[in-house]
Formats: C-alpha cells, sequence, structure tokens
C-alpha cells in the first residue's frame, strides 16, 4: 500500500481531533509529511503562547510514532517540482508554490496526498485524496 501524505490543513485537522481525518489515516501502515508541510504548520504556531506550545509538542509526538516519516525537499524533488510548475502554467492553473512543493514530494515519494485543497486535482500524476 501506497503512503498517506498529509497536507497542513489535514495534519490542523487531525490534530483537532477530526473523526473523518482520523478514520481515514487508521486505514494507512505509513503516513508522511513533507518538510513544507512542518514548516507552514510550525509557520502558524506561535511557541511564545501556550496554545502554540501545545501545538509544537503534539506535533512532536506525532512526529515520533514509528509509522511517521518526514520528506525532505531534495534534488529529486526539486526536478518534479519544476515539471509540475510547467506543466500548471502550460494549462493556465496555477496553485500555490507551497502545494506545488508538496505535491512534488508527494509525486516522488509514491504517496497519495490528502487535503481539503481541491486544486491538487489538476496535477497530473498526483495521485490525491481530497476531503471536505
Amino acid at each position: 500500500m501506497k503512503p498517506l501524505m498529509l497536507d497542513t490543513n489535514v495534519l490542523i485537522r487531525f490534530f483537532r481531533s477530526d473523526r473523518k481525518i482520523a478514520d481515514i489515516i487508521s486505514t494507512y501502515e505509513k503516513i508522511v509529511v513533507p518538510s513544507v508541510v512542518l514548516g507552514e504548520f510550525k509557520a502558524g504556531a506561535d511557541p511564545a503562547k501556550a496554545c502554540g506550545q501545545r501545538q509544537l509538542e503534539v506535533l512532536e509526538s506525532f512526529l515520533d510514532s514509528p509509522s511517521v516519516g518526514i520528506i525532505p525537499v531534495t534534488e529529486d524533488i526539486a526536478s518534479v517540482y519544476a515539471r509540475i510548475f510547467r506543466v500548471l502554467k502550460a494549462n493556465g492553473t496555477p496553485i500555490p508554490q507551497n502545494d506545488m512543493w508538496i505535491a512534488a514530494c508527494a509525486v516522488d515519494a509514491g504517496a497519495t496526498l490528502i487535503s481539503s485543497d481541491g486544486h491538487f486535482a489538476s496535477i497530473p500524476l498526483l495521485d490525491t485524496h481530497v476531503i471536505e
């Protein structure tokens, strides 16, 4: 089975105990999180505030699970990103830069990307599970 890659909005919903997300995640043996998602999540969690500190603690606990891996951006992923960028530009369907990086990580890892952002469906070769 392919690994499941989490987009930032799904990671947030999972940490807020969204049952729909938890049910989907529970069907996968391997969960992966791109470093880009970690950056987005950490940018939104202010460690100077108690709630932000708690969010970061929950993240670290989650990442410590043996079934969870982090996908760093590599040269191969940069090449996939460039292909995605060119295709979307040619098709006139641009999406946010970070989302192109997340998609490139998913394509390179052979993972299914779960997100609530429907624009991922416009990326060829990307296996997505878009949720509401």
